[in-house]
This record gives C-alpha cells, sequence and structure tokens, in this order.
C-alpha cells in the first residue's frame, strides 16, 4: 500500500453529482491530446445533467476558473451517463475519455485489464492524500500503486417522504428501522393515501445491485472465495429468501409496491419528488441535490437508517475517479490537477469550501448536505463548520440517517464482477414484482449457476 504523510485536512466531498451512478463522456479518448507546445487537452467525465441547470453553471464556472490557473489545460467534459454494458467496448476501442468517473463496483475489473493507469507518482503529492479513507483506497491502491482517488462515498439508508408518513398517521421523525416495520408502514401509507408505500427498481442492474443490499441486512453474502482463489455464488440461502418473500408479500398480498416495478433508479427518483412514492432505498445525500433540481419540497425530504433484517449492516460504496492507461504522463498530471480542483479541494481546503458553499448558494444548490465522509471524521467536523453561514439543507431531517452511520457495519459490494452479478440478478428480482406465482427457490437456483459461470472467469 502506498505510504503517505499525514496532512492536516477538512472534509468529505459534497460536490453536486447524479446520484450513484456515474456519467461517462463522449468526445476523443485518451492519449491523444498532448500538442507537443506543453498544453494538453484531457475530457472528463463528471459533467451534471443538462437538466440541472444550476449545477451546470457551476460546473462549467469551476472548469474556466480552473483552465485560467492552469493555461496548458484545456478541459472537455461531458454528461452521457456511465453504462457498463457499452463501457468495456468504448475502452477497447480508444474513445473512452481521459478521467473515468465510476462505482466503486469497477476498479477491480479495470485494474485486473490494465484498462487504468498508475498515478501513484501525481496523488501522492496532493495535500488530501494522506487522509483518504482507507475503507475506499483499499480497492483502489495495490502495492504502491495508486488507481484512483475518491470522489465521494456512500451507504444505503431509507429516503422517505415526510408528508407521506404525516398524512398516514406515521412520525416522520421516527422512521422505519426493521424491515418489518417498514413493511408495516407501507401498507398504511398506501392505504391512506393512495400513494405507493415502498417504492423498488429492477431495471439496469438496480434489481441486484437492491438485492444485494438487502441481502446484507439479513446477514447473507453474495459470493465466496475459496482458499485457491476461486469464486461461488452465496446468495442462494435464508438471506435471499427473506428478501424475496418480504417483496412478494408487500407485491402481491398488501399491494404497497405500486405497478411501476420495472424502472431504474432515475424513475423512482422522479415518482419520489412528485409525491407519488412512501419510501425507497438509496444512498440519501446522493438523491437529494437531483429531488431538490426537480422540485421537491426541501422539508417534505425525510432521510433514515437502512432498514434491518438482524444483522445491523448496510451496503456502502463511492464514486472513484480514474485515468485511463492511454493517457500520456502530461494527461494524467493534467487529470490529478483536475481531481484536485474539482472534487478534492472544495472539502479539505477551509478557504474553497467556504468559497464554494458561498457560491453554491448563491446558485441555489443545496449546500450541507450530510454525507458518508470519505476523510476524517475531524476533517468533516472542520468543513462543517466552515460552511455553516451557507447551509441550506433541512439537516435535521437527515439525523436519523446520520445517526446509523456509526452503528451499523459498512459491507462492500462483490469484489469481482459486481454488475454482471447485479445483472444477472435483475431478472429474480423482476419475476418476483411481476409474478405473483413466482418460485422462489427455482428462480435462485438459475440465478446460482449463471453467476458461478460467470465468476469461473475471475481468480
Amino acid at each position: 500500500m502506498q505510504q503517505r504523510t499525514r496532512r492536516v485536512l477538512a472534509a468529505a466531498v459534497v460536490v453536486p453529482a447524479l446520484a450513484v451512478m456515474a456519467g461517462c463522456s463522449g468526445g476523443n479518448g485518451a492519449g491523444d491530446a498532448d500538442s507537443g507546445d506543453g498544453k494538453v487537452t484531457i475530457t472528463v467525465m463528471g459533467k451534471p445533467a443538462a437538466t440541472n441547470t444550476a449545477a451546470v453553471e457551476l460546473f462549467e464556472r469551476q472548469v474556466t476558473e480552473f483552465e485560467a490557473a492552469n493555461p496548458n489545460i484545456t478541459i472537455e467534459a461531458s454528461d452521457v451517463p456511465w453504462d457498463a454494458k457499452t463501457f468495456a467496448t468504448r475502452l477497447a476501442g480508444g474513445s473512452a475519455p481521459t478521467l473515468l468517473r465510476v462505482p466503486l463496483t469497477e476498479p477491480p475489473a479495470l485494474i485486473e485489464r490494465g484498462q487504468v493507469a498508475d498515478i501513484a507518482s501525481v496523488a501522492s503529492k496532493l495535500d488530501s492524500f494522506a487522509d483518504l479513507n482507507p475503507r475506499v483506497m483499499q480497492f483502489l491502491e495495490q502495492g504502491d500503486a495508486v488507481y484512483g482517488i475518491p470522489e465521494k462515498s456512500y451507504a444505503f439508508g431509507l429516503v422517505y417522504n415526510r408528508d407521506l408518513f404525516t398524512q398516514a398517521g406515521l412520525d416522520p421523525d421516527s422512521p422505519p428501522q426493521t424491515w418489518d416495520e417498514v413493511r408495516t408502514a407501507a401498507k398504511k401509507i398506501s392505504d391512506v393515501t393512495g400513494k405507493t408505500g415502498f417504492g423498488e427498481i429492477s431495471t439496469n442492474n438496480s434489481g441486484g445491485w437492491h438485492l444485494t443490499g438487502y441481502d446484507y441486512t439479513y446477514g447473507g453474502k453474495m459470493i465466496d472465495q475459496a482458499a485457491d482463489g476461486t469464486w461461488t455464488a452465496a446468495f442462494n440461502d435464508d438471506a435471499s429468501r427473506e428478501v424475496l418473500q418480504m417483496w412478494k408479500d408487500m407485491r402481491w398480498e398488501d399491494d404497497s409496491l405500486g405497478d411501476n416495478v420495472l424502472g431504474k433508479q432515475e424513475d423512482l427518483v422522479a415518482e419520489f419528488t412528485a409525491g407519488n412514492v412512501g419510501m425507497w432505498v438509496t444512498a440519501p445525500p446522493d438523491v437529494y441535490p437531483n429531488y431538490i433540481a426537480a422540485g421537491g419540497k426541501p422539508e417534505a425530504f425525510g432521510a433514515g437508517p437502512m432498514p434491518q433484517g438482524g444483522a445491523n449492516a448496510t451496503l456502502a460504496g463511492a464514486t472513484v475517479l480514474m485515468v485511463n492507461a492511454t493517457a500520456t504522463e502530461a494527461e494524467k498530471e493534467a487529470a490529478v490537477k483536475w481531481i484536485d480542483w474539482r472534487a478534492l479541494r472544495p472539502n479539505y481546503d477551509l478557504e474553497v469550501a467556504a468559497e464554494t458553499a458561498k457560491a453554491s448558494a448563491a446558485d441555489g444548490l443545496p449546500v450541507g448536505v450530510p454525507v458518508a465522509p470519505i476523510f476524517t471524521a475531524e476533517a468533516y467536523a472542520a468543513y462543517r463548520d466552515a460552511i455553516a453561514d451557507y447551509v441550506n439543507v433541512p439537516v435535521e431531517n437527515f439525523a436519523p440517517y446520520t445517526a446509523s452511520l456509526d452503528k451499523l457495519e459498512y459491507v462492500p459490494e462483490p469484489a469481482v464482477a459486481s454488475q454482471e452479478i447485479y445483472a444477472a440478478l435483475d431478472p429474480v428480482v423482476q419475476s418476483v414484482l411481476t409474478d405473483e406465482n413466482a418460485d422462489i427457490d427455482s428462480l435462485l437456483n438459475d440465478a446460482e449457476q449463471r453467476v458461478n459461470q460467470i465468476l469461473a472467469q475471475h481468480k
């Protein structure tokens, strides 16, 4: 592991971003942008969606300021979203951007395939490098090599509509703590308000993603590794059966999941923002900026702990920034400078943090959303103090969620083939949510065979 000299830092990442999924850049691929005169152009992921106009304006202002401070570097950015199915083709074809913005599930495979660069020589010089969270960095470091920098981390929790809770006679300050309580509350919301009590997603790998996170709360795990390094599926167990039976009961007995069960996260964000969904599971800090951008009421947004089935655990992950392996040395240096400018400095340099918070508040962007920090607790506290004058979110509405972060075990996503596993599990979730007579045991048996075939390619 890269040795680090500790420095005094300040905080965790809260730069606005689109939900949990990363954006993918268009334009030219990495490795061909050195002009020979010391100037370099890099293509980067992470520009906010065009619909989030305030975030786009902030991003473009940051690009302008960065280029003024670094006149030899030109930034070309795109808001094209990350797609695991097409990304391998873009990398192989040379059209992937210089700076990759990916979920924490992706680095192991990208590193194994040699598609991302070792940036240790540049990253280790960053003021913030010494205090990056080792729980995230362990996935980005191999020996002395460093393959990425975390932009933000997340942990699953329960997002809920406080207004619908009140209408249904539920206490909006005391969200459900267990899945039994979720089921009871969801039915009450549906019965009293006519809205969907609990929202669920099942496409674009989201069904497998949620099944994984829910499975952890029952003490389950998705894959096992033997002493010889081989991997096998581990989800054909009682924990997964508990989750799938709960979904089946809520869908077909309680009628609290609604009929729109074949959507993706963006679809559920839209329905939740419109006030049509009482509760759902996601990373609350990631969803809130998009909820506000879409016109959601700040006072109606509630965030609670990940409901539990007895294990006191929650799925945790991150969005990480990695450099294309085809990047030149100049491009690697430019990309790391941009990472520092855009993602890190606003959260560890207290003066920059205050300036960024002030500008964001002036633009109407959320400031002070409580997050799962990627730096130390002391640094995060200092950051919160630095931005206190500009906080414009109902921090108290996140209290049940933030209080749970120190109490629950953080369980990472599957160490290998995570997106492929999720894709293989989507049909399982979809079947349970669309077929009242779905055979859970048969579905799990079939999925286990498919996933073992996938895992046979990894060692």
